[in-house]
């Protein structure tokens, strides 16, 4: 399996999913696009609420008031509404356009993406605008599949194994997580600060710890810095920008991640189009009997 590929698909709907192969082996060095067939309602003007919008108390005295115990369990109680807060949806869809860098490569291309809340992420990736289909991946709770249609192979991995070819582990919720602009993965609050007109939470679990940026005015989640508890594993910062209303919920529609691999630093820059909630999605995937199994 041509690991850039995959690298690169993973990578539009996880921060980490990274490879260091040239993608000039599957294209020839020019564009992936991924299209959609969902419509581009990205305009649409919806008068339901806003589902994360939370409000909280003023309490930027705090940020000059001495940091003691019982101080620090009032944010956090204060502020554990805003981390809890999730979309309610059964299904999202987007075209992106992204750009990404390696140490290797430059890319610009176009991604589909379609995801069934806690059963499905489908993208497809078309190349040279729309004139090349280059590859189709399925992703479940377990398992990876994938098509390279350049190479006529198809491919089936077992999420757990990812990180054989790939820098790093990969779990559905974290895949979905990005996708809706969630934080990256779930954890105990470990402390907060207020830093003018945002918050900042210190979360953990048993393996990465993050640092999460709320915006105080509309509770929105603006970046969330990733690490890895062990020493000199992967890190990343994603950004989060331009909030727009779809059917009640508030997405970012310019998203940045940025990875550092022990040395080896990618870039991968999102713009969001055709967002759209709560829909009948279909998923087509089927690996040709002439493909090769890899």
């Amino acid at each position: 399996m041509n690991r850039f590929l995959c690298g690169s698909v993973l990578l539009v709907v996880l921060s980490s999913g990274i490879s260091s192969c040239s993608l000039q082996r599957l294209i020839v060095g020019k564009k992936n696009a991924v299209t959609t067939t969902v419509a581009d309602t990205n305009k649409v003007v919806t008068v339901v609420p806003v589902q994360n919008r939370i409000v909280l108390p003023e309490q930027d005295t705090f940020s000059n008031a001495p940091d003691t115990a019982g101080l620090m369990k009032q944010l956090v109680d204060m502020i554990s509404p805003v981390y809890d807060s999730r979309l309610q949806y059964s299904s999202f869809s987007a075209k992106a356009k992204v750009h990404f860098e390696s140490p290797e490569d430059k890319q610009d291309f176009t991604a589909n993406i379609r995801l069934k809340k806690d059963t499905a992420i489908w993208v497809d990736i078309t190349a040279l605008g729309g004139m090349f289909h280059a590859a189709r991946v399925y992703i479940t709770p377990d398992s990876l599949f994938m098509i390279n249609y350049q190479q006529k192979s198809g491919t089936r991995i077992s999420l757990a194994d990812v990180a054989k070819i790939l820098p790093t582990k990969v779990d559905f919720m974290s895949l979905q997580n990005l996708i809706i602009g969630a934080p990256l993965r779930n954890g105990v609050i470990k402390d907060v600060a207020v830093l003018g007109a945002t918050w900042l939470l210190h979360v953990a679990d048993s393996s990465y710890a993050q640092t999460i940026n709320y915006r105080k005015q509309d509770s929105v989640m603006v970046s969330d810095q990733v690490n890895t508890i062990a020493p000199n594993g992967p890190q990343a910062t994603l950004r989060y920008d331009n909030f727009e209303l779809f059917s009640g919920r508030k997405v970012s529609t310019s998203r940045a991640v940025d990875i550092l691999n022990g040395a080896d630093k990618f870039l991968l820059e999102m713009e969001l189009q055709g967002v759209e909630f709560d829909k009948q999605l279909e998923m087509p995937f089927s690996i040709p009997k002439n493909y090769s199994n890899k």
